[in-house]
């Protein structure tokens, strides 16, 4: 439990990070990438917990849940931004072709 622990703050902290960072920072991919391994470590750490027929915390195992939920909303979020930033991006791209192409035929 104590890995569990230590491992929802660590997510907790690298979503915090990526929410505070300008997309295109260097950093950002290292981050996202550090969070997808501490998802699939987490998983595995909540399937082992759940198999555990010594497992009687219930209200250790509902925060655990409330942590999931606010993980994703967050995660979520932030993907919502970066999606929003990608399509802006590849709008403008396609107003600056335009513009090019008149320019060009003139």
């Amino acid at each position: 439990m104590k890995q569990l622990d230590e491992l929802n703050i660590t997510l907790a902290q690298v979503l915090e990070q990526l929410n505070r960072i300008p997309a295109e920072d260097a950093q950002t991919d290292d981050l996202v990438s550090n969070l997808q391994n501490m998802v699939e470590e987490r998983q595995l750490l909540l399937n082992v917990l759940v198999a555990d027929a010594n497992m009687t915390d219930a209200n250790y195992l509902q925060r655990q849940l409330e942590f999931t939920q606010d993980f994703t909303k967050k995660a979520s979020i932030i993907m919502a931004d970066r999606q929003a930033l990608l399509h802006a991006s590849s709008k403008n791209k396609r107003q600056i072709s335009v513009y090019e192409t008149i320019d060009s035929n003139r």
